[in-house]
């Protein structure tokens, strides 16, 4: 679907930028509707059976899974399940160990941030696993945590019981890659690819003016800068590597999802234009040629900034609403 600046313009310039709200939660609301459908249906057969389903999410960066994992659980949740939201980053082998792996298959690295820490053979896919049927047999597990700070993994202090009616959810940059959980007899397994599908336009019939992936750009950037203290600089360095991880590991199973869940939200170009448009401000002449690769300014005039406005506590966008 193609939104246009004109379309989105016209509810801010009319005060009516809620209304443009409702719709556009309203298209995410009927895609949960959808998912659970195809829960529910599968799930019948198993009413009076003890059994653990899976929902795997992945998607590329900025797409939302982290509240979309989490509103799932809580809807899944009211709906009866025992539901749980696993991290595959909690999976991490230590950052030594990575490195040490890395050097000895031949990588020869610029700097420590020059390893590949996106390949599946930086996470502890056997330990993973090992957990995993354990919980299937009915035993208690306690999820690890991963310490970005320190780049180690740790013990954490959540621990998961089967019940008679239990939903994992695992979410991660290799949740759809077959090797994660080849082995490990769910009950039934859920492949959720989720992204912003939609692009922008300035009117009906011209053309695109900025695609997904800017988009998400646009988000990383925002909830980098407020959420993780990173400026603008920092994103840009960063997002060359995050695209070609993009291209690497996830590109290549959104052929093995069952469903696509798209994350775009028409009125949100509103607020990304504000918030983009003050991190641009603090770049020198040098750090906004480089901007300009990611996302034209010109690609950005036609539409109107909007940041004093609500939004639904269970939107998605919530993960990249700060102001």
């Amino acid at each position: 679907m193609k939104y246009t600046a004109e379309h989105v313009n016209r509810y801010i310039q009319e005060n009516r930028f809620n209304e443009l709200i409702a719709f556009s939660e309203a298209r995410h609301q009927l895609q949960f509707e959808m998912l659970f459908n195809e829960i529910h249906v599968v799930d019948m057969d198993c009413a009076n059976e003890f059994h653990t389903d899976v929902v795997m999410v992945t998607g590329p960066s900025s797409s939302g899974k982290t509240t979309f994992s989490n509103l799932l659980a809580k809807y899944l949740t009211e709906d009866g399940y025992n539901c749980t939201v696993v991290s595959i980053d909690d999976y991490y082998l230590d950052r030594q160990t990575i490195m040490k792996r890395q050097l000895a298959n031949g990588r020869v690295p610029v700097n420590d941030n020059d390893f590949d820490y996106e390949t599946l053979d930086a996470f502890d896919v056997p330990f993973f696993k090992k957990q995993m049927r354990a919980y299937l047999r009915g035993e208690e597990i306690t999820l690890p945590t991963y310490n970005f700070t320190t780049g180690k993994r740790e013990q954490g202090t959540q621990k998961l019981i089967s019940t008679k009616k239990d939903m994992i959810i695992v979410e991660g940059i290799h949740a759809l890659n077959p090797e994660l959980i080849r082995g490990v007899d769910f009950n039934h397994v859920f492949k959720v690819y989720i992204c912003p599908f939609d692009s922008y336009t300035e009117k009906a019939e011209s053309d695109v003016l900025l695609l997904p992936r800017q988009i998400r750009f646009m988000r990383r950037a925002i909830r980098d800068s407020v959420k993780r203290g990173s400026p603008l600089p920092e994103t840009m360095g960063m997002w060359p590597s995050v695209r070609n991880g993009e291209e690497k590991y996830i590109k290549p199973v959104k052929k093995y999802a069952d469903f696509f869940f798209n994350s775009s939200l028409e009125y949100e170009i509103a607020f990304l234009k504000a918030g983009i448009s003050r991190l641009y401000e603090t770049l020198s002449q040098e750090e906004r040629a480089v901007f300009e690769k990611f996302v034209p300014w010109t690609s950005l005039k036609p539409f109107l900034p909007k940041q004093d406005f609500e939004i639904p506590r269970n939107s998605i966008f919530n993960e990249f609403f700060m102001r």
